[in-house]
């Protein structure tokens, strides 16, 4: 047994910030999910970039639920699951977004022993249900203890094996157990989006900033139109974190899946001669030579 408990041990792997971060490459970047959702002040910025302090960690799994591009791994230690149901924990208040996710992992209903659930669990349970509705999904269901199965003696030792491999499985990392992009709800639910991104074309110059950073590949140009595919955006702020104008703004928006479409036109700018696009046919110059000041040398 304790060769198995030193291999078991030897899995351990801590909650650890990947390249995926936004901060890892947008200097502008503000996104503060996992910060805001860790109560053990365990996360913080260090030169634009988080960092994970292990002595704090808990590895309850919270800021890698919570993050938005799933750039973090690691462990998530306090849930529990019992033939396909969650097991009630007041410790902790799971997100409409895991819950989300858990449901199409297979989970099909919360389990209680002797306490209903709290208000918190209820009103995550209550939304969550709201949501399931519109993407044509079976609701949540709360169910009382499941009771153990008993076992003939064969049969326990025919299914100690197979519990036993299940067991290390649980225990393993993250990185080896879970598939990239795990915690992110677009790839769960194709057909429907969560979010909607609205550009206010008075105001983008489409300098295309957004483009660039955004790692979902949200905004498009095509046939002389920007596409914006809302399926894809998980919020995670990059856009408008970027945006100068402040343009952009994501709003919360569950429903079958759209794209928008927006009218633009290609140009060569009457200064410096560089292709742009633009949603105004009347303006002449480039966003670079709009907003140089002019007695500066140009940098083409």
């Amino acid at each position: 047994m304790s060769i198995l408990v030193n291999w078991l041990e030897s899995l351990h792997e801590e909650m650890k910030v990947t390249n995926k971060c936004s901060r890892e490459w947008n200097r502008k970047s503000a996104c503060n999910y996992c910060i805001e959702k860790c109560d053990h002040n365990a996360i913080e910025v260090t030169a634009d970039l988080l960092i994970i302090d292990t002595k704090k960690c808990t590895m309850c799994g919270e800021c890698m639920i919570a993050c938005p591009l799933s750039a973090i791994e690691g462990v998530s230690s306090n849930r529990i699951f019992e033939k396909g149901s969650l097991v009630f924990d007041g410790s902790y208040v799971p997100s409409i977004k895991e819950m989300l996710i858990y449901k199409k992992r297979g989970m099909t209903a919360i389990q209680i022993a002797h306490q209903p659930l709290n208000q918190e669990w209820q009103n995550v349970l209550r939304v969550t249900n709201e949501h399931l509705q519109v993407l044509d999904e079976d609701p949540i269901v709360v169910i009382g203890k499941v009771e153990d199965e008993v076992l003939t003696r064969r049969a326990f030792f025919g299914t100690f094996q197979k519990q036993g491999k299940q067991l290390a499985k649980n225990m393993a990392p993250a990185a080896w157990k879970m598939e990239k992009d795990d915690w992110k709800l677009s790839k769960y639910y194709l057909n429907y989006q969560f979010f909607s991104v609205i550009v206010d074309i008075d105001k983008c110059t489409l300098c295309k900033a957004c483009f660039g950073l955004c790692s979902e590949g949200v905004f498009q140009i095509i046939d002389g139109m920007l596409q914006i595919e809302n399926q894809k955006c998980v919020n995670c702020t990059a856009c408008t974190d970027v945006c100068s104008e402040n343009a952009i703004k994501i709003q919360l928006d569950v429903k079958i899946k759209s794209e928008q479409f927006k009218s633009i036109h290609s140009k060569n700018c009457k200064e410096c001669g560089h292709s742009f696009y633009t949603f105004d046919p009347g303006i002449e110059k480039c966003h670079v030579c709009i907003n140089r000041d002019p007695n500066w040398l140009s940098p083409y």
